[in-house]
Formats: structure tokens, C-alpha cells, sequence
């Protein structure tokens, strides 16, 4: 581009076009990716719904079998029967919640990959940027005090002249 390119408007619409291309591209790009981290929440969920009604029915299936032995021996032989029935019901609690955690987990993962390659900046940068622009803020706060110190003939620190000296 030269010197002259700058004032001319076929040069501006180039310009202008590619950067209107380069908005749509990434427009693009950020609704697919929208879409796959949608899809993949809507995946997770069904999983965990499958494999928490598998896991449901499993149970359902082993209470059975637990009543049907319990009837066999009569209801008077097995008094720790209650507890077994409790820790049974812990360890699928236990599962479950795990399940959830995994799911929870991917998906967290996943929209944090979609961001991470849209570079769309985290809390932690966020939080530096503004620790950063709250330093600059300081020095510069500090130099216009300096500055208008100077200008209102105020010495600066180091400056005084001593008596006849010019």
C-alpha cells in the first residue's frame, strides 16, 4: 500500500470487506462452536439419564432378589437386614453423585476448550488485566502530581540550586 492507497476509496472498501469477512468467519465459528458445546451438554445429559436409569433398574432387579431370599429365611432370621438395605442404598447415592460429578466435569471442561480456542479471556486474566491497569493508574497519577507540582514552581526533590549559583 502506498502512500496514496490511503485516501482511496476502492483501498477503504477493501479494507472495510475484509474485516466485515473476518467478523463473519469468526461469527461463524463461534455459533458452531455454540452449537457443539450445546449438543455436547444435551449428550452428557442423556448419558447420565441412561446409565442412571441402568444403574436404577440394576438395583430394582437386586431388591428383588434381596425380598425374595429375605421371604425364604423368614422375616425374624436376619435382623441386619435394615442396615444391609442402607449401605446398599450409600453406595448408590455415592455413585450417583459421582456420575453427576463426571458429568458436570466434561461439560466444564468442554465450554472451557470453546472459549480457550475462541481466546476469549478467563477470570484469572481478567483479574491480572485489572491489577495491571490499576498499577499504570497509580504511576500515572503519581507523574501528573509530579508534573503539576513542577509547573506551579513548586521544587522537585533533588533540584534546589544553591544561593548564587545561577
Amino acid at each position: 500500500m502506498t502512500q496514496y492507497d490511503e485516501h482511496d476509496p476502492r483501498v477503504e472498501g477493501q479494507d472495510k470487506a475484509s474485516f466485515q469477512d473476518q467478523a463473519e468467519r469468526f461469527s461463524r465459528r463461534f455459533s458452531d462452536s455454540a452449537q457443539q458445546v450445546w449438543l455436547a451438554g444435551l449428550g452428557a445429559l442423556g448419558r447420565a439419564q441412561a446409565e442412571g436409569n441402568r444403574f436404577f433398574e440394576g438395583l430394582v432387579r437386586e431388591g428383588e432378589a434381596y425380598e425374595s431370599r429375605r421371604r425364604d429365611k423368614g422375616a425374624g432370621e436376619d435382623p441386619g437386614w435394615r442396615d444391609s438395605v442402607e449401605e446398599q442404598l450409600g453406595q448408590a447415592r455415592e455413585k450417583a453423585t459421582g456420575t453427576w460429578e463426571k458429568v458436570e466435569k466434561a461439560f466444564e471442561d468442554r465450554v472451557q476448550g470453546v472459549l480457550k480456542r475462541l481466546h476469549v479471556p478467563s477470570a484469572d486474566d481478567v483479574a491480572a488485566l485489572n491489577s495491571r491497569i490499576d498499577a499504570l493508574t497509580t504511576r500515572l497519577n503519581r507523574l501528573e502530581s509530579r508534573s503539576a507540582s513542577t509547573a506551579s514552581g513548586e521544587p522537585t526533590p533533588g533540584s534546589h540550586q544553591s544561593p548564587g549559583g545561577s
